[in-house]
């Protein structure tokens, strides 16, 4: 076994860039609407470990050419940003590429996942944030990670102006094509500037899911008033069964919210660590099921905010769960209208905003093969939360024998001074070992 203190596991780092095989056309450009600048501070993190039986006969070079083909498909991921005469922000679609990294670790692919330790993920994803020369920053990094047992991570960093999770883990399942060798020689789509709404003289309340901050300029970073920490917790299904015994009783059916219910768990106990600031106001980030899956990146996800106007701390858990269901107020037209009304260039977070939760159940994450293998484990998380915290829930299927595939991981990423406290009130419910404290 490893230590999770040793920071040199991950070395050995290449820099290229991969873009389209095919030249986009001179004129392209992709200007991102409302919601997708009220992101530009978020940036999704994930990684996907494959077992070495899954990477037999990929190399770097057999990687480098599949992309080649999947990005024609996704030339707009491979531009960079510019700002209009009035300040907005665009994407030139100028083929500079992706960025490419490879490194290797000096573990097995195995032994790291045993760890279950979110810092580490981290050096699986190189991340630098757009700015602040926006025409050379990437809105994608892309690494591969080969472990010494020969399995292999992809390591996705991605701009949310360019998309939403869903997006994102569909951009990367469209890889799954290329690397079994199909190669589309497909038109390169060229994608005109949207119209953009006229100013409405008759704005809505301003959206609770939304908050304004300092002006960034050209470098897209949250400015935070308080250092963040990010860690998970690895539920099995029997846990996720015994916390919704308790709430609904014994027999749970199949209309029990799990993701709320879990959430309302978390929440109060936030509620609990945060002495004189009960967090009565929080925001739920999911999949629209009306949205279906296809080529377009997009910021389409339901973003709704949902607002107590009682004790979280004393709350009947299952009252706490059925407001995220039923209490939950989508707010995507007032943020895009908040936004629009601005001319797009005001500076703005929705994660950490609130206390945030994200729903990523649905993303498809194990739709991404290699040699006809899924993912053995998928891990998400999000740079740039503001102060107030985000919680993500997705699945966690089974990659070593005593695990099943019905849990779920919970990232937390919360302000550095209050994990202690937190983990302790997690630990009282079931949720955290007593080593995971420290």
């Amino acid at each position: 076994m490893v230590s999770s203190n040793a920071q040199t596991l991950v070395y050995n780092l290449k820099i290229s860039s991969v873009g389209p095989g095919w030249a986009t056309d001179s004129e392209a450009v992709h200007e991102p609407n409302s919601i997708d600048l009220a992101m530009k501070l978020h940036y999704l993190k994930s990684v996907y470990f494959f077992c070495s039986e899954a990477c037999q006969g990929l190399t770097i070079s057999c990687l480098k050419e599949s992309m080649f083909y999947w990005l024609n498909d996704y030339y707009i991921t491979c531009g960079r940003f510019r700002r209009n005469d009035a300040g907005r922000p665009y994407l030139k679609c100028n083929d500079c590429g992706i960025r490419m990294i490879e490194a290797e670790c000096d573990t097995s692919l195995d032994e790291w996942l045993e760890l279950k330790d979110s810092s580490l993920n981290d050096m699986l994803v190189y991340h630098l944030p757009i700015g602040p020369e926006l025409s050379f920053s990437p809105p994608v990094y892309f690494q591969a990670t080969k472990f010494k047992c020969g399995g292999l991570s992809f390591g996705l960093s991605w701009a949310h102006i360019l998309g939403d999770p869903f997006s994102a883990s569909y951009y990367m399942n469209m890889l799954s094509p290329f690397l079994a060798g199909v190669r589309s020689n497909r038109p390169v789509k060229v994608t005109k500037q949207p119209k953009t709404l006229g100013k409405s003289e008759n704005i809505k309340a301003p959206p609770l899911s939304l908050k304004r901050v300092d002006p960034v300029g050209d470098h897209w970073v949250t400015a935070n008033n308080c250092k963040m920490q990010t860690f998970s917790l690895y539920l099995t299904a029997s846990q996720v069964s015994h916390l919704l015994s308790n709430m609904w009783g014994q027999s749970p059916n199949k209309e029990t919210p799990l993701f709320e219910s879990l959430c309302a768990i978390i929440w109060q106990c936030i509620a609990k660590v945060r002495e004189g600031h009960d967090p009565k106001i929080v925001t739920i980030c999911k999949k629209d099921p009306t949205n279906p899956e296809n080529e377009i990146l997009s910021n389409n996800q339901i973003i709704s905010s949902a607002k107590a106007d009682f004790s979280i701390i004393d709350s009947n858990l299952k009252k706490l769960a059925m407001l995220l269901v039923d209490g939950a107020i989508d707010e995507r037209d007032q943020i895009d209208e908040t936004v629009e009304n601005n001319d797009g260039s005001l500076d703005y977070i929705v994660y950490g905003a609130n206390l945030t939760f994200i729903n990523l159940e649905n993303a498809n994450s194990y739709e991404l093969e290699l040699n006809g293998f899924k993912p053995k484990f998928v891990y998400h998380t999000i740079q740039g939360v503001g102060d107030e915290g985000a919680v993500l829930l997705f699945p966690w299927p089974e990659y070593c024998d005593k695990y099943d595939d019905k849990g779920r991981v919970v990232t937390i990423i919360s302000p550095e001074k209050e994990v202690i406290k937190l983990k302790s009130e997690l630990k009282k419910i079931g949720l955290i070992l007593e080593s995971d404290i420290e």
